[in-house]
């Protein structure tokens, strides 16, 4: 945990929401599901600034990710490939956290 690229983390992560497509119809489902995470992952992502993450930041900010991915209902492969990118660019394993969400 202690070599993850705070930068490249939430760049992929916020990639991710990004260009993953909403297969979901619910507006409201949508901004509680969607915006509502994203806006705590900016928050996070400010709070952090230019020091590393914490375990339990980076565990939170996955947690809000899975919650995004399954509000635009984004099919189990394409979620997986996305955390595997994740952990690719990030430097991220995933056995170091406890990925409750996904």
């Amino acid at each position: 945990m202690t070599d993850i690229d705070t930068t490249a983390f939430f760049g992929a992560i916020l990639k991710t929401i990004a260009s993953t497509r909403n297969h979901g119809t619910d507006q409201s489902e949508y901004a509680s599901g969607v915006l509502e995470p994203t806006a705590r992952i900016r928050a996070v992502e400010k709070e952090v600034g230019d020091r590393r993450l914490t375990p339990a930041e980076a565990e939170e900010v996955l947690g809000l990710l899975g919650t995004t991915l399954r509000t635009k209902r984004t099919p189990d492969e394409e979620r997986e490939y996305y955390l595997q990118y994740i952990e690719k660019v990030a430097g991220i394993s995933r056995a170091s956290l406890s990925l409750s969400g996904w």
